[in-house]
């Protein structure tokens, strides 16, 4: 049975009033988007406490992602003999920060090979580069081990919007300041509020004080005239007139901002880095950890039976093959990875493996010879909102006023333009040719750039873990006989699964192999 609820003359209801104040600011808008397009990784349990020290303590941990490193972290604090084969001749995973001399060949049959020629001190984060606060698991992690933090400016009112073939037909292909339209928008909204006021729109009255209260807050959280109640921009909004509402409306820029930021995602705030690149999370762990991580370590194969663990490693330099007998394993490996490993698992587990889905994540860094966007436009941090090909455009949130710096020109988590399958020099073209759009002296100030496509890189062969992870944790976590399954794929959370997810899933399969091992 529904309620009614009186209307005014005016048709708005008290109700939905307030209803309408929080759609405008945008909250409840980007909030549901967010949750239907399952874009949260929500915050990691507990770290567990656990006790005991179990006879057979001997495993091996696969792969150094963050997973796999605080799996190993925390099982040398229970007492086990824990060691790391990583193939890679880096920590991290998909935590990866290219600087000067970083290098990578594509899979694929063109093979194509980068070198980065960044100035020393200049970096890109082409997985991880943001943090939010209520991942408490990463966050303490890099409290304990003593990585030093920034802030990420995730969002900044001077940023532009630029929409190609706008609606709002006057607004498209211009750029537009974030700050423009956060005022016009709030001035309109406060001043048609006004009039309801005026008019006696709310069916609930207000007391007189309270009125003259809200009254006041409206003029000045909107910049209205307090005489007449019209919206008149002001100093603060910045220069030029007011964007007319009805634009506004058209445009959809207002679906890219909120009153209040939320908890989670990608819209969280505050934000954080870590000062010198996201790769100083894995660089903490491995100076911690030291030499039970073995780099160059390729897993072959993964052989269980009732009384212990073989795992076949080869090294990717000499190619010595060598045999590693373990009580148990624990798996942090991709599931594009360990998908194709020969490893005996049980028939349902592995086809739960094979069909988890993976993003076609990308990214790329633009090395810039001046910091354009800081001296001729006054932005400092945050991104680009457009509907352009290149996903997301951001500006880097460290090292202000210094001469050089590098944007993320590309960042993208599907197929777009058919990039991912085209050269390294046609994917820099598209990203050149769009950006240029919003700043024309990219021509001008563009040094180098370095691209990474997860989906072409060895040892990860796709990004984050897509699709139904509750479901899929179900049956891929767990101890399967003497090995575990622990990669960020199976965290109790839903995609992207963020470092924060990597760290839930490793604390989730470290007290499965706990419970395992105290059995005997």
């Amino acid at each position: 049975m529904s309620t009614q609820h009186p209307q005014t003359s005016s048709g708005l209801t008290r109700r939905r009033f307030f209803e309408q104040l929080g759609a405008i600011g945008g909250s409840s808008l980007v909030f549901t988007a967010m949750q239907s397009l399952d874009l949260f990784a929500q915050e990691s349990a507990t770290r567990p406490q656990l006790t005991g020290r179990p006879a057979k303590r001997k495993v091996i941990v696969l792969g150094a992602g963050i997973s796999g490193l605080v799996t190993c972290y925390e099982l040398g604090k229970l007492g086990y003999d824990a060691q790391i084969l990583e193939a890679r001749e880096r920590v991290g995973g998909l935590s990866w920060t290219v600087r000067k001399g970083t290098e990578h060949t594509e899979l694929g049959p063109t093979g194509e090979h980068q070198v980065c020629t960044f100035d020393e001190g200049l970096y890109v984060n082409c997985g991880p580069w943001r943090v939010p606060y209520s991942h408490t698991g990463v966050l303490g992690y890099c409290r304990e081990l003593g990585v030093q933090m920034q802030i990420f400016v995730n969002e900044a009112d001077q940023n532009y919007f630029f929409y190609e073939n706008n609606p709002a037909v006057k607004l498209s292909n211009k750029r537009i300041r974030m700050r423009d339209v956060k005022a016009d928008m709030a001035g309109h909204v406060n001043e048609l509020l006004l009039k309801a006021i005026d008019q006696k729109g709310l069916d609930t009255q207000l007391s007189k004080e309270d009125q003259d209260r809200f009254i006041n807050y409206l003029v000045n959280q909107g910049f209205v005239d307090p005489n007449d109640h019209h919206y008149k921009a002001s100093v603060n909004r910045g220069p030029g007139e007011p964007i007319d509402f009805q634009s506004l409306v058209a445009s959809g820029f207002t679906n890219r901002f909120r009153s209040v930021p939320p908890v989670e995602g990608t819209a969280a705030a505050p934000m954080f880095q870590p000062v010198g690149g996201m790769d100083m999370i894995p660089k903490a762990f491995q100076r911690v950890l030291g030499t039970k991580i073995t780099l160059g370590a390729e897993v072959t194969s993964v052989h269980q039976d009732a009384n212990g663990v073989a795992v076949t490693w080869k090294n990717t330099k000499s190619g010595k093959v060598t045999v590693s007998q373990a009580d148990y394993v624990v798996a942090c490996l991709p599931m594009t990875v360990l998908a194709g490993m020969d490893i005996n698992l049980t028939p349902e587990r592995m086809a739960a493996i094979k069909a988890v889905p993976h993003s076609d994540s990308a990214k790329m860094g633009l090395a810039m010879k001046r910091r354009f966007w800081e001296e001729d436009d006054d932005i400092y941090g945050g991104h680009l909102y457009s509907n352009l090909p290149l996903g997301e455009f951001s500006y880097p949130s460290n090292d202000y006023f210094t001469k050089k710096g590098v944007l993320l020109g590309l960042y993208i988590n599907g197929p777009v333009a058919g990039l991912t399958d085209k050269t390294v020099k046609e994917r820099l073209d598209h990203v050149l040719l769009h950006a240029t759009k919003v700043h024309p002296q990219i021509k001008d100030e563009f040094e180098s750039a370095y691209g990474v496509f997860w989906r072409k890189v060895k040892y990860s062969q796709g990004g984050y873990a897509t699709g139904a992870a509750t479901s899929r944790g179900k049956v891929i976590a767990g101890v399967d006989n003497r090995i575990v399954v622990a990669s960020a794929a199976t965290a109790p959370h839903s995609e992207p699964s963020w470092q924060e997810g990597a760290v839930a899933a490793a604390w989730q399969g470290l007290t499965a192999l706990h419970e395992r091992a105290m059995r005997g």
